[in-house]
């Protein structure tokens, strides 16, 4: 069961889901602040299949979000 009941994100693979600690977002929104990125989750929130995304900085997804109004 995922510690964030609303949290989209698959990548169980990954320290930061919540599913893999009992934090919340908050390990999640930390690693991507400091890295200057967009959670995963909010990429799910507009287009849903993630696969093929490598590029999760501020940039693409005002890219995305713009091409999907």
């Amino acid at each position: 069961m995922n510690n964030s009941h609303f949290c989209p994100c698959t990548d169980y693979e990954c320290d930061f889901n919540p599913i893999n600690h009992d934090k919340g977002c908050s390990l999640c929104v930390e690693d991507s602040l400091k890295t200057k990125e967009i959670p995963k989750c909010f990429f799910i929130s507009i287009i849903g299949d993630i696969d093929g995304i490598k590029d999760w900085s501020f940039e693409a997804f005002a890219k995305i979000v713009l091409s999907n109004k």
